[in-house]
């Protein structure tokens, strides 16, 4: 019976792998990005290979074979990492703006990373469409300077420049797209409350 089982499991995760490599091959010949199915694939053989005595010390083969699984055991130390990156501990500074109907959130962390965070209370238009923007998030590498702080790598070539004047902080911002009929993601002209 756990031979029969055995491989079943070792079929399955062989059609699933299979399947996720295929997946590879459909993006790039398409284009359009296929995800794989984490885990199951990689697991299922890793079951069906220690079914057997035989190839039970080689099961762990199955976590290689299998791309999804390769890909979130490579995945997860960088997801990790980045949410670590962007936790309290490392919170260097934090600027907030509230305006009508917008609020606005600046948060700098330590080794030059930021992240910025819009949301339209209520929704606002932002395209042709009739759709509506609720939030928008942008994050990047941030600089200290002598009048504040230089914000960029967010959107292009975009640069955000918060300095701090008349005991208020205020932003300026560069190279925002001229061609962009609703601009519900510019960051210029701001005015931020430093809360940390």
């Amino acid at each position: 019976m756990i031979g029969i089982l055995a491989i079943i499991a070792i079929s399955l995760g062989a059609l699933i792998a299979l399947s996720n490599w295929y997946g590879i091959y459909t993006s790039h010949r398409t284009g359009r990005h296929v995800p794989p199915a984490p885990l199951l694939g990689g697991l299922l053989l890793v079951l069906g290979l220690i079914g057997f005595p035989e190839t039970r010390p080689y099961a762990w083969l199955g976590i290689v074979a299998d791309y999804g699984t390769v890909a979130l055991v490579f995945a997860v130390p960088v997801l990790i990492w980045d949410a670590w990156s962007t936790s309290s501990v490392n919170l260097v500074h934090r600027l907030v703006s509230h305006s009508a109907g917008r609020h606005d959130d600046i948060r700098l962390f330590k080794r030059g990373k930021f992240t910025i965070r819009t949301e339209h209370d209520p929704p606002v238009p932002c395209n042709e469409y009739d759709a509506l923007a609720v939030s928008r998030g942008f994050v990047g590498v941030w600089r200290e300077e002598s009048r504040g702080f230089v914000l960029e790598g967010y959107e292009g070539d975009r640069i955000l420049r918060i300095f701090h004047a008349d005991g208020v902080y205020r932003t300026s911002e560069e190279n925002y797209p001229a061609d962009r009929d609703f601009p519900v993601d510019r960051l210029d002209s701001l005015e931020l409350e430093k809360v940390k």
